[in-house]
């Protein structure tokens, strides 16, 4: 499988590099100690059985030289977080409940459930319910590395929650509302659509009730607030 596959190169590279891990690495360790907090190993149940099924018809590059090319990490970065989700995810897949437990922890006041979904499901590209090393790390490479061209795209695609290539003002208000309920600023929700007309209706620029992906972007260049916000994606 991918996962064993990645094991055995990671364990190759280990026996050839001395186990040596970069400075940079630091970063990703804090990431790693919220993500992949310790906990009781549990039987597995029929979901995770039949997630673990899925995964060797998914498609992922099978060797860290592999995902550091398609990546912005180097490798040495790839196998510290191989190791931290195989010793997580046996299975080499992070369900949604999972998911939401991590947002829940570093959001404990709010309601992090709908923010949290909106985020799995863009990085759950196919709908299979899971996400898999391959998956987890495009996402990490875009959020933590990538330019700012790439992370407005990653937001577009955030947005458009049915993959139709273009944002209505229902989907952006959603957004809007699950950001309102992890802040536990419920009270707010309300308060939120005036904001979310007019941002809409700058995207908007033809006036047609849709935000295009130039839409968005054009709109995310030009407006330094949206620029430097893209710092801090998630």
């Amino acid at each position: 499988t991918e996962m064993d596959a990645n094991e055995a190169v990671v364990e190759k590279q280990d026996a050839e590099e001395g186990n040596s891990v970069p400075k940079e690495v630091s970063c990703l360790k804090r990431l790693k100690s919220i993500i992949f907090k310790e906990k009781e190993v549990e039987l597995m149940t029929t979901t995770e059985k039949v997630m673990e099924l899925l995964q060797p018809v998914r498609y992922k590059p099978s060797s860290v030289e592999e995902i550091s090319r398609e990546t912005k990490f180097t490798k040495s970065e790839v196998k510290f977080l191989y190791r931290s989700f195989k010793q997580e995810c046996p299975n080499g897949i992070i369900d949604e409940d999972r998911f939401k437990e991590v947002y829940e922890n570093i959001f404990p006041l709010g309601d992090a459930s709908k923010y949290a979904h909106l985020v799995f499901h863009s990085i759950d590209r196919e709908d299979t319910g899971g996400i898999t090393f391959g998956d987890f790390m495009e996402f990490l490479s875009v959020i933590s590395k990538g330019s700012t061209e790439e992370k407005i795209l990653w937001s577009f695609h955030f947005y458009d929650a049915d993959r139709d290539g273009c944002i209505n003002k229902e989907q952006m208000l959603k957004v809007s509302e699950s950001i309102c309920s992890l802040m536990s600023h419920n009270s707010e929700i309300a308060q939120e659509m005036p904001h979310v007309d007019r941002v809409f209706t700058m995207m908007d620029s033809d006036g047609d009730g849709v935000v295009t992906k130039e839409d968005f972007f054009r709109y995310c260049i030009t407006t330094n607030t949206v620029r430097q916000s893209l710092d801090f994606l998630p």
